[in-house]
């Protein structure tokens, strides 16, 4: 694609074992084998129904989880960068991801510990002001601020430190669908500007279609296709694409939730065989068949 690599992911798996009151071990494979690369500058879109292994991927993504097998290499990155918190994301929900009883400025200041006071300060607040949150508001709990207000504080907090990579984990799911278009505008003037690469995890698929450059389509744990967006839409390849476009999911996160699930149900004869090869249809646009 002529895109610089940041981030290769190589036959990644990742299982869960545990054991019951028996001592009998069962095991649950949340990623199975999957491989793609994230460039510099790109946002990709991730879909899938819930425990299609979207979070699991993500987490592994940025080292919060070891893989079982495979590896993830930060090929764009080097140690400093990973140190100094090159890897950052923005939660769902940011009253639960917000310490409580922080000011939107301790909040903001508080990735920046290594940092002087003075510059630390300056920095949360000119970030701060560029999200939006300004003047005596900086010194408010989150419980004194709208929902778009707190993601607004949850993205200064999460882009502070200028990462290059970010995780999106569905940004916008809990908020209105007006406020979910300035959220959307911020994040993709934030990473002009700041020159950040998205993973961009939602249920919504229009948001992902208009706001991803590629999107990813994980089922079971295996990535079943990628392609550019437009791609992907106007020509899906895998039955659980088609399925997820022709379902016209609706806005409510839970209810979209169950409609997927409900798909997930209702195409059993989808069958990963392993078998199954990773080809290529057209440009850029790769399903497992």
């Amino acid at each position: 694609m002529g895109q610089e690599a940041l981030i290769e992911v190589r036959d990644v798996q990742k299982v869960y074992s545990k054991k019951n009151l028996l001592g009998k071990e069962t095991r649950q494979v949340a990623v199975d084998g999957v491989t793609l690369t994230l460039y510099k500058g790109e946002t990709l879109g991730l879909v899938g129904e819930s425990g299609s292994g979207k979070s699991t991927l993500s987490k592994l993504i940025l080292g919060l989880e070891n893989p079982s097998k495979g590896e993830v290499d930060y090929v764009g990155l080097n140690p400093d960068d990973l140190a100094n918190q090159a890897l950052q994301i923005i939660y769902q929900d940011p009253f639960s991801a917000l310490n409580p009883y922080l000011s939107a400025l301790e909040l903001v200041k508080e990735p920046l510990y290594k940092l002087p006071k003075k510059e630390a300060d300056e920095l949360a607040r000119a970030i701060l002001e560029r999200v939006g949150i300004t003047g005596e508001a900086i010194h408010k709990r989150p419980k004194a601020f709208s929902g778009g207000q707190r993601q607004r504080i949850g993205i200064a907090r999460a882009v502070v430190n200028r990462p290059q990579f970010v995780v999106c984990d569905e940004p916008t799911s809990a908020l209105d669908v007006s406020i979910q278009a300035q959220i959307l505008q911020l994040l993709s003037e934030l990473q002009e500007e700041f020159h950040l690469s998205y993973l961009f995890i939602s249920h919504d698929l229009n948001v992902v279609r208009h706001f991803a450059q590629r999107i990813a389509v994980l089922y079971k744990g295996v990535l079943v296709e990628l392609a550019p967006a437009e791609q992907l839409f106007t020509n899906p390849q895998h039955p659980y694409t088609q399925y997820l476009l022709s379902a016209n999911l609706p806005l409510s996160p839970s209810e979209a939730r169950k409609q997927l699930h409900q798909i997930a149900n209702n195409i059993q004869d989808v069958e990963l065989a392993s078998s199954a090869k990773w080809i290529e249809i057209e440009a850029n646009h790769f399903v497992r068949k």
